[in-house]
């Protein structure tokens, strides 16, 4: 498990604000910075979840940047999915 944050404030910052603008963003021009940033969380919390921490313990260790287990489901989906997606690759 990781004994230290490994989520930056900016990047949950930059991910919520993405989060907000979603619909608006579907009317307007493709914008790959915000895509980026939730694939960037997106990657930590799946090899956190490798290395056998779950949303809850992930938002208790950043509870300093204001992370919730709503938020993580928010933006970058369910849990569950995030393990799915685990074992079908090292299944490969």
């Amino acid at each position: 498990m990781k004994s230290t944050p490994f989520i930056t404030e900016s990047l949950l910052q930059r991910c919520r604000r993405e989060q907000a603008n979603q619909f608006q963003r579907a009317r307007q021009n493709y914008d790959p910075a915000s895509l980026d940033d939730r694939k960037e969380l997106s990657l930590l919390v799946e090899e956190a979840i490798r290395e056998g921490e779950n949303y809850t313990s992930i938002a208790r260790g950043h509870q300093h940047i204001g992370l919730t287990e709503s938020d993580l489901l928010d933006l970058i989906g369910p849990e569950n999915a995030i393990r799915e997606r685990i074992e079908r690759f090292q299944q490969i």
